[in-house]
């Protein structure tokens, strides 16, 4: 990383500086809202372009921003910054270049740039060059005309006993499939997030035809229950430790220290074995679990609201470590694997189901010429991803190498907002080593990622 001193007195801090600065890598400027993180990518930018000695240009640059407003509010805000630079140097040449520079410069939403790249290369796609947007009536009509038309399909190629039928009867209610329909939906726009929609889904339908318990220990699944059950131990950990303390003090119910100290040791012991057991020895563990009573504590000797503080924390103890018994843990791994497997050739079937219906949904679009915003995104990923490309893998293509020559710094606001196929859109055009890429985001304000 490279870093260029702050001047003496600037407005910004120590970190913000740093963000605005350095260079020769790529860079996450993760912050909370109303921190200035998009003042700091403009106050980027301008310092790049405003400096001609640092070799970069307006229009060697992309901007990509979550809305048209913001990407013409940042295209304003770049403008004025070079107009008051140029009237502290009227002369310069450079400044009234990247002014001239700036109207068809790529500070643009990054569908806007989907849609760019569609159009410079719709030849290598199997597209009309004279589509239009679908919109969301059309797009709910037709949708709506395609599962109608493959669920009577399904239905009949299944029987009365098929899976296509059990799985039907798991989803709908008793009268209609607009359930399933919807779960059909669901998944197809969720996997269109994915860069390799079908693979994804075939993968995850294979998730529940796992050979035994430990290899379900290492899945996703196990990893998020787990992750979830850390947290609430440590929570609980932190709780009886209040417990203490406030038993502790003067006027507390100091006998119920003593109790909170078996109770932590308890608590600890979960949250040890929970870091370091397998999932499938936790059970056992978690069932044998039981707290002891309270030692008595003599009439008058404590502060009776400080009691009732100490057992108020310890009850909100149990009832987490009661959750925790009766959900996460409310079953041996091999009943929950064998659930798994009743489960997993619905799930393959809905995978399928799925796919097939994107399939009829893309070619009935693509017949008429029409396109959605996934279409935009996906059409755009198959022209920048190289054609041996394999899940895990992506490759650049040729197209995707002459943006990277194109692009000396890719620069991301809202960063947490982009999903799985923008993030790879935006990796397949910006430069390996060393890497070219700016992110500003608040990660706790995703709209899109869990």
């Amino acid at each position: 990383m490279i870093l260029q001193s702050k001047p003496e007195g600037s407005i910004w801090s120590d970190d913000q500086w740093r963000a605005i600065a350095e260079s020769g890598d790529d860079i996450l400027v993760a912050a909370a809202a109303g921190s200035g993180k998009t003042a700091v990518l403009v106050e980027r930018i301008i310092r790049k372009i405003g400096d001609e000695s640092s070799g970069f240009s307006v229009d060697r640059l992309l901007v990509a921003t979550f809305t048209k407003a913001a990407a013409s509010e940042m295209r304003q805000r770049i403008r004025e910054a070079l107009d008051r630079e140029l009237e502290d140097d009227p002369q310069s040449a450079h400044l009234r270049r990247q002014l001239a520079l700036l109207g068809k410069a790529s500070i643009t939403t990054l569908h806007s740039f989907c849609l760019e790249v569609i159009r410079r290369y719709y030849q290598l796609i199997p597209l009309d060059p004279g589509f239009r947007i679908l919109n969301e009536h059309e797009a709910e009509i037709m949708r709506q005309e395609i599962l109608e038309e493959l669920f009577e399909e399904k239905y009949e190629e299944a029987g009365e006993d098929g899976v296509f039928v059990q799985l039907a009867d798991w989803f709908s209610g008793e009268r209609t499939d607009d359930a399933v329909h919807a779960l059909v939906q669901r998944l197809h726009d969720f996997a269109r997030s994915h860069p390799w929609p079908k693979e994804w889904l075939r993968e995850t339908a294979a998730g529940f035809s796992l050979p035994d318990t430990e290899a379900l220990s290492r899945t996703p699944w196990m990893g998020s229950i787990l992750g979830e059950a850390r947290l609430a131990l440590a929570a609980a950990v932190s709780q009886l430790e209040r417990g203490r303390d406030i038993a502790l003090k003067p006027g507390g119910p100091a006998p119920y220290a003593e109790s909170l100290a078996a109770d932590l040791d308890m608590v600890e012991g979960l949250l040890r074995a929970v870091e370091e057991k397998p999932w499938d020895q936790l059970y056992d563990l978690f069932r044998s679990v039981s707290f002891g009573k309270l030692k008595p504590c003599k009439k008058d000797a404590a502060d009776p609201a400080l009691q009732e503080a100490v057992k108020g924390l310890r009850d909100e103890v149990k009832s987490l470590i009661g959750e925790l018994q009766n959900s996460l843990f409310g079953r041996p791994a091999d009943a929950f694997l064998r659930e798994l497997h009743e489960a997993a050739p619905l799930m393959k079937e809905l995978a399928e189901t799925v796919i097939l219906f994107g399939e009829r949904y893309q070619a009935e679009k693509a017949g008429k010429g029409l396109v959605d915003f996934s279409d935009l995104e996906h059409y755009c990923l198959d022209i920048l991803r190289h054609p041996d490309s394999r899940m895990g893998n992506s490759m650049p293509s040729d197209a995707a190498l002459e943006y990277r020559a194109q692009f000396d710094e890719v620069l991301l606001d809202e960063y947490q907002d982009t999903n799985s196929v923008q993030e790879e859109i935006v990796r397949l055009i910006s430069r390996e080593q060393p890497g070219n890429r700016f992110m500003v985001g608040d990660m706790k304000q995703s709209i899109v990622r869990p």
